[in-house]
């Protein structure tokens, strides 16, 4: 029995601790580059050489007779297997393996007469091993692929300093896909659909910091100097963690075969309190022999250089794993009141049973951000070609398909047709979060810094426009519609916030009319209503052009009383003192700023037609008298409460704007500035 195995069902306490003392655990880091060859297809002749096959058994019937029943339909003919009942009590395995030894013929039992552990049960079989053999050990609670045996073998083939190799899984500790402790008890028919998609896989060579031994293949080479396991771990645990250790410091590498994953139940042999002995015995073993061990397993577990591999893996689990259609969103790296929505719809949708949700994501430093997300795991990969994240994406035969924001993405003019291609037969929703489906200005701003409706197809107002540059193609505003267009004829639903929105989607695209959707955000907490009062204006959120960063810039130089931004400001603007930018805050702070600040009146800024306003909606719940522009969706919640005011006034009517302001305060409340 080996110490990964014990990790996934032992003692919870102990478990942590010898994940400590022997580096297995920690985080993974939050993105990896996914190299582009990663699903290429390489006809690389296998040639695995000689192997045998070494199954220990002790008891567990059903899960022998099940790998025993699958394996025949696994093995390559001719491939010498040797079962080791190591003193089994249960009567039934001597049937179970008599069955199996007259149907393949190139196999062996030996029987030992009183159970004696993993390692000598192991070292037995060894012993039986013709010298020029690599041995494969495999456990009795695994389920092999089809073609497993020259997958894992070929790594030996390509360069002799390879000591072992390790297959992917379902459970096996730093090698599980999607995660450790995601799922102990695979289905046959989940381990077929992940190795499916494995097996597309470049073969990578990628080194480990050891072998692991629920099915490792050990060189003949490396057996031949080495032996077999130290019997110093007695019954077993951190006996092939040594091995490794022994190897590679005879210059042997132990490698993952990226593109096999072989099935594993993970269960323990032994019970609690003797798991308890023995893995601490092994672990005090191990960190005495191998100091650097803890760190370098630490190290390799940090740069998790498996992350492109387990990602595309990950897919084939999530879709092998429910018959209901996988959340796809697509989204921005932004942040803003769009990546709260999805983070809420991502929650969402794994309460709802989602084994897990894909989100793509644009604007960082590479075309694609994808990232699978579920309850016990997050897998990260960057992907610059589109073609890639396709066919990632392409073992999702059940998919829905939801786009939250495109801003910011590497060529959006591409974006709609990609939006096609990854919904393609399958259910596509649009959330209108912003209007990038309408204008490359998603706020809808000209280039004269001012909101004037849905552009006209033939304006030349090159904010409505998609320049050409070097890294990505042009668009007029007609072509642009044009292409965008496409996407709502193909789309199931076009969700919208706010009836203004609705209005403006609908007179862009008329096809949207009859599957435009009104669902407004629902908002789960709100601040108190506080008491009225203060003498200070407030402005809550974070402020850049399109927010009204001029409007407030303008305001400062005439208006009476002290401005506070309860937010950020964007550089391009400046207040000067006694005005103030409070910076970033969360929304359970909003009430106890109102009393620090001594905010009287709240003003929204904003000059474009907001889709939908959290922050409208957290200024009205304090009770405090809240003004802006008769625009969009801000609007409409201002002339829905008792103390909202609509400034129906042109943004750049300061002296205007800051008499009515001024009028909402109740009396003199303070010095003004």
């Amino acid at each position: 029995m080996d110490i990964m195995a014990f990790l996934r069902s032992g003692d919870p306490s102990l478990a942590d601790d010898l994940r400590r003392r022997l580096g297995l655990g920690g985080t993974l880091p939050a993105t990896h580059r996914v190299p582009a060859a990663l699903l290429a297809t390489k006809n690389v002749p296998l040639r695995p050489g000689s192997a045998t096959v070494i199954i220990p058994i002790f008891n567990a019937a059903e899960q022998v007779e099940r790998l025993l029943d699958r394996l025949p339909k696994t093995l390559p003919p001719h491939q010498h297997v040797l079962l080791v009942n190591d003193g089994s009590t249960d009567a039934r395995i001597d049937a179970i393996t008599a069955r199996f030894t007259n149907t393949w013929a190139q196999s062996k039992v030996i029987t030992l007469p009183r159970n004696r552990g993993f390692v000598t049960a192991v070292n037995t079989a060894l012993n039986a091993v013709p010298p020029d053999h690599h041995a494969i050990l495999l456990n009795s609670d695994t389920l092999p692929p089809r073609a497993w045996v020259p997958r894992l073998l070929a790594p030996f083939a390509e360069a002799p300093d390879i000591a072992s190799v390790t297959p992917l899984s379902n459970a096996a500790e730093i090698l599980s896909v999607p995660g450790a402790g995601v799922d102990g008890a695979p289905k046959e028919a989940l381990i077929d659909h992940m190795d499916a998609t494995a097996a597309q896989l470049c073969p990578t060579r990628i080194d480990l910091p050891t072998g692991i031994g629920f099915c490792m293949a050990m060189n003949y080479r490396y057996l031949i100097r080495i032996g077999g396991f130290d019997p110093v771990f007695g019954r077993g645990y951190g006996e092939e963690v040594d091995w490794c250790q022994r190897a590679k410091a005879l210059g042997g590498r132990n490698v993952v075969a990226t593109n096999l994953v072989v099935g594993h139940d993970g269960s323990a042999s032994f019970g609690t309190g003797e798991r308890r002995r023995r893995v601490s015995r092994a672990a005090r073993i191990i960190s005495r022999r191998y100091p650097s061990y803890d760190r370098d397993v630490r190290l390799w577990q940090q740069k998790d250089p498996l992350a492109p591999h387990r990602l595309a893996v990950a897919v084939a689990w999530v879709a092998a794993s429910t018959d209901q259609a996988i959340p796809v969103f697509v989204g921005h790296m932004l942040g803003g009141g769009a990546e709260t929505a999805l983070e809420r719809e991502v929650t969402q949708a794994l309460s709802d049973g989602a084994p897990g949700v894909a989100i793509l994501r644009v604007g960082g430093q590479a075309a694609w951000h994808l990232t699978f997300q579920g309850h016990q795991y997050s897998i990260t990969g960057e992907i610059d070609d589109t073609d890639l994240m396709l066919r990632l994406l392409e073992p999702l035969t059940k998919r829905h398909v939801i786009y939250s924001c495109g801003v910011g993405a590497a060529d959006p003019a591409d974006l709609p047709d990609t939006l096609c291609k990854l919904a393609a037969g399958h259910r596509l929703t649009l959330r209108m979060h912003d209007y990038f489906p309408i204008t490359p200005s998603w706020n809808l701003i000209g280039a004269d810094g001012r909101y004037a409706g849905i552009p006209p197809l033939d304006t030349a107002d090159p904010a409505h426009a998609l320049c050409k540059t070097t890294t990505r193609k042009g668009a007029t505003h007609r072509e642009w519609r044009m292409t965008w267009g496409r996407v709502f004829t193909e789309a199931d639903e076009v969700t919208v916030f706010a009836a203004s929105g609705r209005d403006l989607v609908e007179a862009a695209y008329p096809d949207a009319r009859g599957k435009t959707v009104l669902r407004p955000h629902r908002l789960c907490t709100l601040p108190a209503p506080q008491p009225r009062g203060g003498a200070a204006l407030g402005v809550l959120g974070g402020i850049n052009r399109a927010k009204g960063g001029a409007v407030l810039e303008r305001l400062a130089n005439q208006f009476a009383r002290p401005i506070v931004v309860i937010g950020e400001l964007d550089g391009s603007f400046r207040l000067p003192p006694p005005h103030h930018v409070h910076g970033r805050y969360s929304q359970r702070e909003i009430a106890a700023l109102v009393g620090r600040y001594k905010i009287g009146v709240w003003l929204l800024p904003s000059i474009w037609p907001e889709t939908f306003s959290f922050a409208t909606h957290e200024m009205l719940a304090t009770g405090l008298p809240v003004a802006g522009f008769n625009l969009g969706a801000q609007a409409e919640a201002l002339c829905a409460a008792d103390n909202g005011h609509v400034l129906d006034l042109d943004p750049e009517n300061t002296t205007a704007i800051a008499a009515q302001l001024d009028a909402l305060f109740v009396g003199d409340q303070a010095p003004l500035i």
